[in-house]
């Protein structure tokens, strides 16, 4: 298969294991909501980690089999998985108004959960949401907010006044923070790599073998 197939194989392993890491945490978090919360209203934002998680890991299990296990057929459907996750991601950029409103009505639950409850895996949530975003509660000021032990480390006086998350949350998917957008547009450009790379190996499965041609034994009757 030579260099370029390695390089193909190589990208799709990376794309793969990052998925099956951030789909089983997608899957675990939501499990733990719905089983441990389910009579508190999310939104529905439990439900949403759970399909994702399960479409992600989904999609790295096929990667494995079409890339390592060298089979066209699976190749075929990761490429078409990609697609979709691509497609489901230009979505979101359109309609991201609505999703802005779903995830600041998510991050109100989380809110809620940790202040009552203290769940750590609610807080290490949090910690996830208050690093990307750049923000700190629905206060903003560390050490104000009843949740600053899940906010970003501060040094100075003044790095205590942060953004309140609300508000980041609001715009999050047109200004949002550059870690934010870093992870969104990086996410696009992994996608979109690895499905270039699952193209050409999926192209170089499909490419015939040359046959050597075996000596016949030739009868005179």
């Amino acid at each position: 298969m030579g260099v370029c197939g390695i390089l193909c194989k190589s990208v799709i392993l990376i794309f793969n294991i990052l998925y099956t890491v951030v789909g089983l945490a997608f899957l675990g978090v939501g499990v733990w909501l719905r089983a441990r919360y389910s009579d508190v209203p999310s939104g529905s934002g439990d439900y949403v980690l759970i399909a994702v998680g399960i479409v992600m890991l989904i999609t790295a299990i096929t990667g494995d089999i079409g890339g390592c296990g060298n089979k066209a057929s699976s190749l075929a459907t990761f490429c078409v998985l990609l697609a979709i996750l691509m497609a489901a991601q230009l979505a979101l950029y359109v309609q991201r108004e609505k999703v802005d409103n779903r995830l600041a009505e998510f991050y109100g639950f989380l809110y809620a959960i940790y202040i009552t409850a203290g769940d750590p895996v609610v807080g290490g949530t949090l910690r996830v949401i208050h690093y990307t975003l750049d923000c700190c509660g629905a206060v903003g000021v560390v050490g104000l907010d009843p949740i600053s032990n899940t906010c970003p480390d501060t040094s100075g006086f003044l790095e205590r006044f942060m953004s309140p998350c609300p508000i980041v949350l609001a715009d999050v998917m047109g200004k949002g923070p550059p870690l934010a957008m870093g992870i969104f547009y990086g996410n696009a450009m992994l996608m979109v790599a690895t499905m270039a790379a699952a193209g050409i190996l999926l192209g170089l499965q499909r490419k015939p073998m040359n046959h050597q041609l075996l000596p016949q034994n030739i009868s005179v009757y």
